[in-house]
């Protein structure tokens, strides 16, 4: 689909077909010889070689991985509507099978450890389809992959906690080089990173914002640095000897465990082989006969952010978009400025539930997915941290602009590239009617879910946490240079390249 340059796009929000430098039609062989031959288009479609002496050969389609798309700069943001030929359910079966046949011919020891991590977003859309708890998802789809083969089923809000306090962290550093100071040559704002719609735009289209991104992993990638090194050791196994697959609200999660940064050049294998959609994963299991209403509970894995008794489950406080937001405005206050707020009481403030005397919530031009949360100084009522929400293509724009031009006066920006945040993933379970209205009261209960699935703990009180980084890292904890090797990443401008067939005439 194209659009005629004296088109206007008025909404952005979801603009994800592929330009045309993404469209690799056929794949041709190429000789190093002329042979005077010739490309036609038949009837069908179909391409064919015309040789010099009119024999017809035809060619094969070209696939389109992954890579391919990271690689040029013809679209706009995410793979939804390219060829993806990995990076499926059909793979995790694949793998699941190539086990049972080792086993059954009697070598275990060449099958892989398989590892399954599941995001809460997803776990949130699950519930409201099946009509379930969170924590009854939860147990219930452990049981179903364990049933299935499965090894280990773990929680990605267990890395998210760790995520966030090495954001946090990062962002006080920050803070403190660029003395408060926001613009060019500083090192504020900080944007978020976790969202990968979001940092493949930005790297295609515009790399001169790439310094201010965040370096601190997803917490998907972190739980691919925990699950290929740090339980890969714990097993005495090798990285390629554990497959592990994530399940995701997004398509774009796919694009961010393909990127050559988490590949792992001695193993020659990926910190995530596979990541599958909330939606693969029902059609998954119900394909298999396992609906989930009929799967019994069982008990939840370690790395999974419950407690002692597993009779709930712990979130973080914070929207859909992961909680960076409200923890690192809590983190910031507490250590550059010594104001006690908690997470739980700046999300509050942002949703604009519960007013609190220290936070300044502003929605831009009334729009709930562009909020602007600034903290007061308590003795003088000026601004000391202003931070911002900012979610959707729309809104994105703005705030590119608005960085290019030096008028941004944000320290820090929460940033995802769908419209109200994760839990309206690309892919999520969506509902039977599609209509405009429900469609945005299904996402809007998905996201209630997702706030409401657990009571709020804070990351720094987790012990389990807590084991992790120093059995991980050592006595330096989340000083040492492995930490930081591990839990942080970097990003790469694209050159554009021109595009005749996009000139306006």
């Amino acid at each position: 689909m194209a659009f005629s340059g004296g088109l206007r796009l008025t909404d952005l929000n979801d603009y994800i077909t592929p330009g045309q430098e993404c469209i690799k039609p056929v794949e041709v062989k190429k000789t190093g010889a002329a042979n005077g031959s010739h490309i036609k288009v038949g009837e069908t479609g179909d391409y064919y070689e015309v040789a010099k002496d009119g024999e017809e050969t035809k060619l094969e389609a070209a696939s389109i991985t992954l890579n391919d798309c990271l690689a040029c700069s013809g679209c706009v943001t995410s793979a939804e509507a390219v060829l993806i030929t990995m990076q499926s359910h059909h793979e995790l079966l694949a793998v699941l099978e190539e086990n049972r046949r080792l086993r059954s011919q009697g070598e275990g020891a060449q099958a892989k450890h398989v590892v399954v991590t599941v995001a809460p977003q997803s776990r949130a859309s699950l519930a409201l389809k099946h009509g379930m708890s969170p924590l009854s998802v939860a147990k219930r789809v452990t049981a179903a992959l364990k049933a299935m083969g499965v090894d280990h089923v773990f929680d990605s809000a267990f890395t998210r906690d760790l995520t966030l306090v090495e954001s946090a962290r990062e962002f006080v550093e920050r803070f403190k080089a660029s003395e408060g100071l926001v613009g060019d040559g500083r090192s504020l704002p900080v944007l978020a990173s976790w969202c990968p719609g979001w940092v493949c735009y930005a790297e295609k289209t515009h790399a001169e914002v790439l310094p201010w991104m965040s370096t601190t992993r997803s917490s998907q990638q972190t739980m691919g640095a925990v699950v290929k090194d740090y339980l890969a050791k714990k097993l005495g196994k090798t990285p390629d000897q554990v497959y592990h697959v994530t399940v995701m609200m997004c398509y774009d999660k796919k694009l961010e465990a393909s990127r050559d940064d988490f590949y792992n050049d001695i193993f020659k294998t990926r910190d995530v082989d596979c990541v599958v959609t909330t939606g693969e994963l029902d059609r998954m299991l119900s394909e298999a006969g396992m609906l989930l209403e009929n799967v019994a509970e069982s008990g939840l894995d370690s790395l999974f952010k419950a407690d002692a008794s597993q009779d709930r489950l712990y979130s973080s406080a914070g929207t859909s978009a992961g909680g960076g937001l409200e923890y690192v405005m809590s983190y910031a206050a507490r250590t550059l400025f010594g104001i006690d707020i908690s997470p739980e009481l700046v999300a509050a403030a942002a949703r604009e539930e519960v007013p609190h005397p220290l936070i300044d919530v502003k929605a831009v031009r009334n729009l709930s997915d562009h909020r602007e949360i600034t903290l007061l100084d308590p003795t003088t009522r000026q601004p000391c941290l202003r931070f911002a929400i900012v979610y959707g293509f729309r809104h994105l724009q703005n705030l590119v602009r608005k960085l290019k031009s030096g008028r941004s006066v944000y320290h820090y920006v929460e940033v995802a590239a769908c419209p109200n945040a994760c839990s309206n993933g690309g892919g999520q379970l969506q509902p039977d009617d599609l209509s405009p209205a429900a469609k945005k009261q299904w996402v809007a209960e998905t996201e209630r879910i997702y706030v409401t699935s657990g009571a709020y703990e804070l990351p720094e009180n987790s012990p389990a946490l807590r084991e992790l980084i120093y059995d991980w890292f050592g006595p330096e904890g989340l000083d040492s240079q492995l930490a930081k090797q591990a839990l942080h990443t970097q990003f790469h401008g694209i050159a554009t390249k021109a595009n005749s067939l996009g000139v306006s005439w």
